[in-house]
């Protein structure tokens, strides 16, 4: 039995905080870039993508002490729900020469155009979009899904996107789980801000634009809406994960598998799952005394 994972806490790097998915008064956000840029900036995050719809977005001038990524959300086809298929075309230079917003369009093609330019395509929001499984699986190539959207969450509660994550894990399907923002600022009584409540951890060889890709690429980070996962080590057959105080850890595997450890009073730091091989892949997923939640990855076992 082997375990397959590209550990991003056994390898050199700095931990980076950043966000995939933002809107400015470009497209449909209420903030300019300049603006957007600053409020992640003073939140701490290193790296951001602006993901205008259908076109790239950049500042007048290069920020200070946060990275720049390019991409854009490109929103085609037609999916068994009626709604459009939402792409991130994150890291691409040039727009893609796409009609954004055509429902004949072929969201394949702008996931290939997306490789094609050097970039990295991920399924925005499944759950916001009413996708199912044959949705998702209609599609190939692409790097992974959206499993938590601050704004889809805010707005209709339905940001949370992991069961179609674990739809297609448990069907073979090898994808990394991202959480963003999808930041617009709308202004609205009772919507709290959508800026700053979801981010990737991603261990960077250095904080460069090049290497921040390269790491997400080979899905060395982790997604958080909270918590930190402050260690994870894998021994024969055995995985320990090390996490700040939070109410639950689960071990989240195949269809009757998996393990959740609940702490009886106040809070759990770290637990243990044995493999038994009957396992395809595992994931852990963590939630604090708030709900906030953060997901790894999933480890494949091979047998």
């Amino acid at each position: 039995m082997k375990l397959e994972f590209n550990n991003p806490w056994t390898v050199e790097g700095v931990w980076l905080k950043g966000n995939l998915h933002a809107h400015t008064d470009r497209s449909d956000g209420m903030l300019t870039v300049e603006e957007v840029i600053e409020a992640y900036r003073g939140r701490g995050y290193r790296f951001l993508s602006i993901t205008d719809h259908g076109m790239l977005t950049y500042p007048d001038e290069k920020p200070r002490d946060i990275l720049l990524i390019p991409g854009e959300e490109i929103s085609v086809g037609t999916s068994s729900a009626g709604t459009r298929f939402h792409i991130l075309t994150i890291n691409v230079e040039e727009e893609l020469p796409v009609e954004e917003g055509d429902p004949d369009e072929s969201p394949q093609r702008v996931i290939d155009l997306t490789l094609r330019y050097g970039g990295i395509p991920i399924v925005a929001h499944p759950y916001w979009s009413g996708f199912n499984l044959q949705d998702l699986m209609s599609l190939k190539n692409y790097i992974g899904i959206e499993i938590y959207n601050t704004t889809c969450e805010l707005n209709r509660q339905r940001g949370l996107s992991t069961v179609h994550w674990d739809g297609l894990l448990s069907n073979g399907w090898r994808l990394y789980g991202f959480a963003g923002d999808d930041a617009h600022m709308e202004r609205r009584p009772g919507l709290p801000p959508d800026i700053g409540g979801a981010w990737i951890m991603v261990k960077a060889e250095e904080p460069t634009v090049e290497a921040v890709v390269d790491a997400i690429s080979r899905g060395l980070f982790y997604s958080s809406n909270g918590p930190e996962i402050r260690g994870l080590d894998i021994g024969e057959g055995v995985i320990h994960v090390e996490t700040s105080p939070v109410r639950w850890i689960s071990f989240v595997s195949n269809p009757t598998l998996g393990l959740r450890y609940t702490a009886e009073r106040g809070e759990i730091t770290e637990a243990e799952f044995r493999v038994t091989g009957d396992e395809t892949y595992i994931r852990i997923e963590v939630s604090d005394i708030y709900g906030r939640k953060a997901w790894t990855n999933p480890i494949y076992v091979e047998a």
